[in-house]
């Protein structure tokens, strides 16, 4: 076969027998998978990821409104980048989530995971909100110790539609998880998404939105939490494609150790789509000198009556902060927890979620600097 960056890896998978669907897997191994000569993918390297032996297994589900729930068939041809071909290649199932028209739904959980070890899983997901509904779907991917899980999302919300979906990514080792949802919306209607990723050895989330209809909302937030040799990269691309159309993005990164962010964000305002408002926010916090975070925003207008902003900031902890919280009386450790979750907790702003749940991702955001528990103790 051509000579393509993870011609071996294809080789194996194809001796596997894992292979169901030809013509995309054709194409995968025509093109290869991106290398760092790609510009989207010229911080994140699938090196490591495509010297691995692994199995090709099914999604594991666990949800709670199993009524909510079927299983969404594998497609055989797609348009896509490589990750997306690898998806339809081989035929990965996934669940399909509808909303019917005009429900308002009580908040809704799903557990992807856990993994079997060297596993690649991939999934093939569909999620509808019909017109005048409501929903609140948490997911959680997560437990692919040494293993790979690989998605594709497809998302279309109807007229006044409006769905808050919050995915947590969590691994506790060297896992590697890819996923894609691409979110088509009517008039009127909105997406909400928060996006918190923890752990495991490379995270590459992408959220598309094409906001096709005057009114409609998209509002994509995401925190990123990584340590060690950790390696996030978290892509946005947003499409104004009708007149009267709003978006917002908000991400927060906290790297320490070797750890990698990036985010790369994407505005795209198509011509003659007028009265546009378009946000972007990337903040990144940065506790060791080996720690990398890198944001690449991205602006593209062919309209006039347009207001489109984005901002970017890189820096370590405000030390006027910390000395102020010393001078109180709080102990160096804790007073530094304190602001790193500060800071990581500003996205739940952007997003109303329920009680229940923002305690939830709280908990796990406390988690992560090591003092869960202790906030409330202060006295401040």
């Amino acid at each position: 076969m051509t000579d393509v960056f993870g011609a071996e890896f294809l080789d194996r998978l194809h001796s596997t027998g894992a292979v169901k669907n030809p013509a995309p897997f054709e194409t995968l191994r025509t093109n290869g998978f991106p290398n760092r000569r790609v510009e989207a993918w010229r911080y994140t390297d699938l090196a490591g990821q495509l010297a691995q032996t692994l199995t090709p297994a099914g999604l594991r589900i666990n949800q709670e409104q199993s009524g909510l729930f079927g299983p969404n068939p594998a497609v055989e041809s797609v348009e896509g980048d490589a990750l997306s071909l690898l998806n339809a290649a081989v035929g990965g199932e996934g669940f399909l989530f509808e909303v019917p028209e005009g429900a308002r739904l009580k908040p809704v959980f799903a557990r992807f995971g856990p993994m079997d070890s060297n596993a690649l899983v991939n999934a093939t997901n569909r999620i509808t909100v019909g017109a005048g509904a409501e929903a609140v779907l948490v997911e959680r991917w997560g437990q692919t110790d040494e293993s790979w899980m690989n998605s594709d999302t497809t998302i279309d919300i109807a007229e006044g539609g409006h769905l808050r979906r919050i995915i947590l990514v969590e691994d506790g080792g060297a896992g590697t998880q890819t996923h894609r949802t691409f979110t088509t919306l009517g008039e009127n209607s909105r997406y909400d998404a928060l996006v918190v990723t923890l752990g495991g050895a490379l995270h590459r989330i992408e959220q598309h939105a094409d906001l096709t209809r005057p009114g409609c909302h998209a509002g994509l937030s995401a925190i990123v939490l990584k340590r060690a040799q950790e390696h996030s990269d978290f892509v946005t691309n947003v499409r104004h494609l009708a007149e009267d159309t709003t978006s917002d993005q908000q991400v927060r990164t906290v790297v320490d150790d070797q750890a990698t962010a990036i985010f790369q964000g994407g505005i795209k305002v198509a011509k003659d789509s007028q009265r546009i408002e378009g946000d972007q926010l990337s903040r990144a916090l940065m506790l060791s000198d080996r720690a990398q975070a890198f944001t690449k925003p991205e602006l593209e207008i062919f309209a006039d009556d347009v207001k489109c902003s984005h901002g970017a900031t890189v820096g370590d902890l405000d030390e006027d902060a910390l000395f102020y919280m010393r001078a109180r009386g709080v102990d160096e450790a804790a007073a530094r927890a304190l602001l790193i979750l500060a800071f990581a907790r500003e996205p739940f702003e952007a997003i109303e979620l329920p009680e229940a749940i923002e305690t939830m991702l709280d908990s796990k955001v406390q988690e992560w600097p090591g003092v869960s528990g202790r906030f409330e103790e202060m006295d401040l």
